[in-house]
């Protein structure tokens, strides 16, 4: 059995390198031109096989939606929930994120958001008379690009954080941390 931890971090894993390599790719053949789109150019077609990496050892959908569920369990209940909030107000009052910080409060911005709508729409559907679990279920489809959102946030948080715990900070673990906020701003709003 593997320990919860380390499966998040591997289905983090699993999510974001693809993710990475997709984007890099695409940018770098942007930037090279038409050779970029040459059969025999370093850029050309045999790199789409990394678009088959999304769905190697599971649909990378589903391994940020286990995240996310991971994620709403750890914050059931008032405590964990106002934990929550007060972190993430702290945070923006104190307007001096840098690094893993920035990361962590864009994350528990994205998930403070989901646990919003997602109450929102049960509390909805349940005064028309829907039963709880068709209630939630169809919270949760509702809230779709918001559960990737709150992956995505919660995924390269885990990855940046544990890489500089465990080789500390560089200029290659700053420049992703860069990359990853403006990916997380940058999600979809709600």
């Amino acid at each position: 059995e593997v320990p919860r931890e380390l499966a998040t971090l591997i289905a983090a894993a699993k999510v974001e390198a693809p993710e990475l390599a997709i984007k890099s790719i695409s940018l770098l053949r942007r930037d090279v031109g038409a050779f970029g789109l040459m059969a025999g150019s370093p850029f050309g077609p045999a790199n789409d096989i990394i678009l088959c990496c999304r769905f190697a050892e599971g649909d990378s959908r589903v391994l940020q939606q286990m995240m996310v569920r991971d994620i709403l369990r750890a914050h059931s209940g008032l405590r964990p929930l106002v934990g929550l909030a007060l972190r993430v107000v702290g945070a923006w009052l104190s307007g001096a994120m840098h690094g893993s910080a920035k990361l962590a409060y864009l994350r528990d911005q994205h998930v403070l958001r989901l646990i919003w709508v997602l109450w929102r729409y049960v509390r909805e559907a349940r005064s028309r008379g829907v039963k709880a679990a068709r209630a939630e279920t169809d919270a949760w489809l509702r809230a779709g690009d918001l559960v990737y959102d709150v992956a995505k946030a919660h995924a390269q948080h885990l990855i940046h954080s544990t890489v500089v715990r465990h080789f500390g900070r560089s200029a290659d673990t700053e420049l992703f941390c860069s990359i990853s906020a403006l990916d997380c701003q940058l999600c979809h709003a709600h």
